[in-house]
């Protein structure tokens, strides 16, 4: 029979080996950092690897139980033929295949699964045709790669992934023998489904490796006793980060340089082995996600964020939902930060700002202040409102802002026009369908977190778009560029423009609604709150970052209001928050870079009870109080007539003065007029503004003498106990300033700065902790020039 099958072998035909590279291969998804984010694959997961890349142990444990004669053999096994022979005899049936490593190359490549004698006899030609042609080693390698494991793997590295969730080049010598003895039955030996047959066939590998003595006893004992840790079934299909991953498959899909169509270009992913290399940086995703989680849960609303680097586009994390991989949510994989659109609210305005700056405007110049306003439209009157109906005089555009005031911004749409704050929008980066209605300006149209985040980068690099970008290269296998990004940069405002939008921004963080997004350096941003607190936004940038965060719910049609919140979230709390900790965590590092600072002018400030209009007199409720900059022009004249009905506290003899409304410093001057002693206290309480009296003893309208002790508290922290701002300053200056305030100062200078500056020349860039932060008696800071 042997002779027979040998003599039918050698008249078979030549047919041309198709090579390592023959057959489907597996796509890997890479971040900036070179680490793989995933792999995409149809029905053959398959990853070439060179000879030299394994394990010399995966090698011994393959040969070992599949082909132990393979080194000497020329291709086909005479032993094993007649050992086959001999036992399909017996059986009377084809039960023993005899093949070589050769033979399965051969058979998995070019030939078929059927089981005859005509077609051993042309697997045993071409394989003998094959070791004429070719090295044992390179023989041995397209073996490797070309081998199926089970569980959709075909060759070694899909294997070592599939069922360990590592590389290759890091199997034990247990898990090459697991693997090795695989082969031989793959649904049979699959360790998922019959981990007890895997094992027995594993330690028949182990054994047959120690009597072909390639492993000594202690090696064999050791790995017979190792563990079989499986990677959880399905793992190796799960795409790491997978909300910006699956974005980056949306955007190759639509990649005219990967296929004409779709279904094209799909076909070139799924099989053809590319290497795409994307903007992803892992620190940064990381940054975001736990950013989101320390303020999401599994049973609130949901987030949405998207950073980009404005100096070039760069898409550097995106958080697109709670869990990609959700089986109870069925719009688990519906990107919110890509493919969701929701009213961005005031976080709109600064489009608005962008385009009156451009109309001639100034952040100095005045506009119409009130509760509310009702403006004549196309559409017919439209009448808007304040935030919770706050009234305000006239304002700068730059105050306006700051506080985020609706009226004085209607006044500006109605003077602009909506068609240029969509053109500004545009010119930004927005991509989203505008409709351009006057109430385009408080951001009643929607728009994605990615292009907020992308729209506000065009500010931090000075007016300059950049479109943002997650794909920067796609390879062949053989190295082959397919597509590389080639960033263009257009000038869409003005610097100017650009660093008047900062300015005032940067005003919004400092000291209006945007203050919880404080990170210790120079911030630009805004909230934005949408009509019935279905969303809330927070976007903001320095020079190296900018970023959008949402939070809200998919559906849209619910409140982010108790119970469903802990209290009603705005976009100055949870976004601005969430902001906060993902740019501290994701600038760490980064040397420090100013935006442009606050408008240089020649304002007042004065502080204004936004609940009646008039200047805030000492019984005003500081709830109610903002402290405005404006043109002395502006100032109201009159005390606020309802919460001080004289403009002034009474003071009546023997009676204690109820100062449970006032600023501490105001509260201790209206009690020492009245000749009492004070003893001030501090308690950390965040519902009032900080500084504010909240409690006094006796109460206001008590009987107590002159020279008697009245003790208030007010919202802390007590002054001195808390960080100093030192961000920006001279060595000399932030030193002298921690230190007056009884502080151990460490200083850490940047690297590479040179040795020959004058340290004196050297500015803060950083400080831990940050300022407003409580003391704890070690503050460091760094230093560049």
């Amino acid at each position: 029979m042997a002779i027979v099958l040998i003599a039918t072998a050698c008249s078979v035909e030549p047919i041309e080996d198709p090579g390592i590279g023959a057959g489907d291969l597996t796509t890997a998804v890479y971040a900036a950092d070179g680490s793989v984010l995933t792999e995409w694959h149809a029905e053959q997961d398959r990853v070439l690897v060179t000879y030299d890349e394994l394990p010399k142990h995966l090698i011994d444990a393959i040969v070992a139980i599949e082909d132990r004669r393979f080194w000497i053999h020329p291709g086909v096994d005479i032993q094993g033929v007649v050992r086959a022979a001999a036992e399909n005899m017996e059986a009377g049936a084809i039960v023993q295949g005899g093949s070589t490593i050769t033979q399965q190359y051969v058979k998995n490549v070019l030939l078929d699964d059927a089981v005859t004698l005509e077609r051993k006899a042309e697997e045993a030609g071409l394989a003998l045709q094959l070791e004429a042609a070719l090295s044992k080693v390179e023989i041995f390698e397209r073996y490797a790669n070309t081998a199926f494991f089970g569980e959709g793997a075909f060759g070694v590295v899909a294997a070592a992934r599939r069922y360990f969730g590592k590389p290759v080049g890091a199997l034990t010598l247990g898990e090459s023998a697991l693997l090795a003895g695989i082969l031989a039955a793959p649904t049979d030996y699959n360790p998922y489904d019959h981990l007890d047959a895997a094992r027995m066939r594993r330690e028949v590998v182990i054994d047959t490796m120690l009597e072909l003595g390639w492993i000594d006893v202690a090696a064999a004992v050791r790995a017979a006793a190792e563990p079989v840790v499986l990677a959880e079934r399905g793992a190796a299909d799960r795409m790491r980060f997978p909300y910006f991953t699956d974005e980056v498959r949306r955007e190759l899909l639509a990649n005219p340089a990967l296929g004409d169509t779709p279904e094209e270009r799909w076909q070139l992913i799924s099989t053809g082995g590319l290497r795409v290399h994307t903007t992803l940086d892992p620190a940064v995703q990381r940054a975001a996600e736990d950013a989101i989680g320390s303020f999401i849960d599994a049973s609130g609303p949901s987030a949405a964020l998207a950073a980009v680097d404005p100096r070039n586009g760069y898409v550097l994390a995106i958080v697109g939902g709670r869990d990609f991989y959700s089986t109870t949510d069925e719009s688990a994989q519906f990107n919110l930060a890509t493919q969701g659109r929701r009213q961005p609210g005031s976080a709109f305005k600064p489009f608005a700002l962008a385009a009156a700056l451009q109309a001639g405007a100034t952040l100095d110049s005045a506009w119409p202040g009130g509760r509310t306003a009702t403006l004549q439209t196309d559409l017919g009157p439209w009448t808007l409102s304040n935030h919770e109906d706050a009234f305000y005089p006239s304002l700068t555009l730059l105050e306006a802002t700051v506080f985020s005031v609706n009226v004085p911004y209607a006044y500006l749409a109605e003077w602009i026009g909506a068609d240029r704050i969509v053109a500004a929008a545009r010119a930004a980066g927005i991509r989203s369908d505008l409709t351009a209605n006057p109430s385009i300006v408080l951001g009643t149209e929607e728009v994605t977190v990615l292009e907020m985040a992308s729209a506000y980068g065009t500010f931090a690099a000075g007016g300059i778009r950049v479109q943002p970008v997650l794909v920067t290269r796609v390879e062949a296998p053989d190295g082959t560029i397919l597509f590389e990004h080639v960033p263009t940069f257009t000038r869409v405002f003005d610097a100017a423009v650009a660093e008047d939008v900062t300015a005032a921004l940067t005003e919004v963080v400092r000291r209006g609604t945007g203050q919880q997004a404080k990170i210790g350096r120079p911030v630009a941003g805004k909230s934005g709150t949408t009509e019935g607190n279905h969303d809330a936004w927070f976007v903001g940038y320095t020079p190296e970052l900018a970023a959008a965060v949402w939070v809200g719910f998919p559906e849209g049609n619910r409140p982010l209001e108790a119970p469903d919140t802990p209290y009603t979230i705005t976009g100055g709390t949870w976004p601005a928050q969430i902001w906060s900790r993902f740019a501290i965590s994701a600038l760490s590092g980064i040397a420090y870079s100013t935006t442009e600072g606050e408008a240089d002018t020649d304002l007042v400030t004065v502080s204004v009870d936004t609940s009646t209009g008039f200047l805030a007199g000492p019984l005003c409720p500081r709830a109610t109080v903002a402290v405005l900059r404006l043109h002395p022009s502006l100032v109201p004249s009159i005390v606020c007539p309802i919460h001080n009905p004289d403009g002034v506290q009474t003071v009546v003899a023997g009676v204690v003065p109820d100062v449970g409304s006032l600023a501490a410093i105001e509260a201790v001057a209206v009690l020492e007029s009245a000749g009492y002693v004070v003893h001030l206290g501090w308690a950390l309480e965040t519902s009032h503004l900080p500084g504010s009296v909240i409690g006094q003893f006796p109460s206001g309208g008590a009987a107590l003498g002159p020279g008697g002790v009245v003790e208030i508290i007010a919202s802390g922290p007590e002054p001195g106990t808390v960080t100093p701002d030192v961000m920006g300053r001279l060595n000399g200056d932030a030193l002298a300033r921690l230190e007056a305030a009884g502080l151990l100062v460490d200083v850490v200078v940047a690297t590479g700065t040179s040795s020959i500056l004058d340290p004196a020349a050297l500015r803060v860039w950083a400080q831990v902790p940050a300022a407003g932060e409580p003391v704890t008696g070690l503050v460091t800071i760094w230093l560049s020039p």
